[in-house]
């Protein structure tokens, strides 16, 4: 079997965001009107979906250290396929939350190993790696939300075909190309013991800052629609930011990668500036009503996403053992996961008990104290690599 490569993870990356892309955007549209269930009954259903998601990056990351790459791509990929079958068979009550659940669960699973798989890459800049990885989630979204824009409109149980033949063509590839890079980390056996606890402070303090980044920014994709609607803007025009967001990137990151590969002081901030623009962002809708704020509120957030998590992700990997990646990697994506599942739900109680432009403040707060996070996490996972990593 082949020695994995960045681009064969790119290219999984680009199916399973497309296939995913097909299905996100009308998941609550269909529950609430084509089986006819409430908006809070669809908010529940789509937590569970976050929440087995977040299992399946755990045991996906446990499974990956254990088994190695080929086989728990090759299992997750199948458990999502069984699930996306039984959509197309029987998208009815309550199939479909069973179902979608389940597609979580292997989904979940499957992004771990491609995450965890780019630790064993060697010759390249892991921060590029995982910067192109971040741009091939991207790219698939950007085909997928348009191809499912234009077939949604034909019939909407066709989207879950098209997601089942993404996933589909993701187990292909892996089945020969997914190789087993665990194997390589078992040639590590002294640095698994050294790191045995002394990392946990560091991990610690990466897994808070992601929660608090990921509370904030989740509400761009729920509360922040609401708002928009709610002041006249259609609901077309609030798609087609999503659409601005995925262009960006596919523009702006190779530029920020070359970048950021030639001067070593940027990376050091970049993620730092990225938190600035997060707060930026939100700064442009308090007290707004205007849909260009919006519209430039979305460029600064993708502007900070893009220095943010690629970089938080590659520098996990680069701190951590080859032979626990599949564990730290599945706990960077379960930092991602379970913030989007519960900050919908928060921020919407906050908006209900006070107004949008305290929710907005708030979440300004909460970036500052995530620099003080972001600090002290960058100081001890450095300080653990100098002292364990050599």
């Amino acid at each position: 079997m082949k020695k994995i490569t960045a681009k064969v993870l790119v290219l999984g990356t680009i199916m399973l965001s497309c296939g995913a892309s097909f299905m996100w955007p009308i998941n609550t549209i269909f529950i609430h009107n084509y089986l006819h269930k409430s908006l809070a009954v669809a908010g529940i259903v789509l937590f569970f979906n976050s929440l087995c998601n977040f299992i399946g990056n755990y045991i996906g990351g446990k499974m990956f250290d254990r088994l190695g790459g080929h086989k728990t791509a090759m299992i997750n990929a199948s458990i999502a396929l069984i699930a996306l079958m039984g959509v197309i068979i029987n998208h009815n009550w309550p199939a479909f939350p069973i179902f979608l659940s389940m597609l979580g669960f292997g989904i979940g699973g499957t992004y771990t190993v491609i995450n965890s798989s780019a630790a064993f890459i060697g010759g390249v800049d892991r921060y590029k790696v995982f910067n192109n990885i971040y741009m091939g989630s991207k790219i698939g979204s950007l085909i997928g939300t348009a191809i499912c824009s234009v077939i949604v409109g034909i019939q909407i149980s066709l989207v879950f075909v098209a997601d089942f033949i993404c996933v589909l063509g993701f187990l292909v590839m892996a089945y020969f190309l997914y190789n087993n890079p665990a194997k390589i980390g078992k040639k590590e056996p002294a640095k698994k013991v050294s790191f045995k606890w002394k990392l946990t402070p560091g991990i610690g303090w990466i897994i808070l800052f992601l929660n608090l980044t990921w509370i904030v920014n989740s509400q761009w994709g729920s509360n922040i629609s609401t708002h928009l609607t709610d002041i006249g803007v259609p609901v077309g025009k609030y798609s087609f930011l999503w659409t601005i967001n995925s262009l960006i990137v596919i523009v702006f990151l190779p530029v920020l990668n070359h970048f950021a590969g030639k001067r070593d002081w940027f990376k050091k901030i970049q993620v730092a500036l990225g938190v600035v623009l997060f707060i930026v962002a939100l700064g442009s809708l308090v007290g707004s009503t205007h849909y260009l704020s919006y519209a430039a509120g979305m460029v600064f957030l993708i502007l900070g996403e893009m220095l943010v998590y690629p970089t938080v992700a590659a520098l996990v990997s680069e701190t951590t053992p080859k032979s626990e990646s599949g564990l730290y990697q599945s706990i960077v994506s379960m930092s991602e996961n379970f913030p989007k599942a519960i900050g919908p739900f928060l921020g919407g109680v906050l908006i209900e008990k006070s107004s949008y432009n305290t929710m907005f403040l708030l979440a300004m707060i909460m970036l500052v104290l995530s620099l003080f996070v972001l600090w002290r996490a960058y100081r001890k996972l450095v300080w653990d690599r100098k002292e364990l990593v050599d």
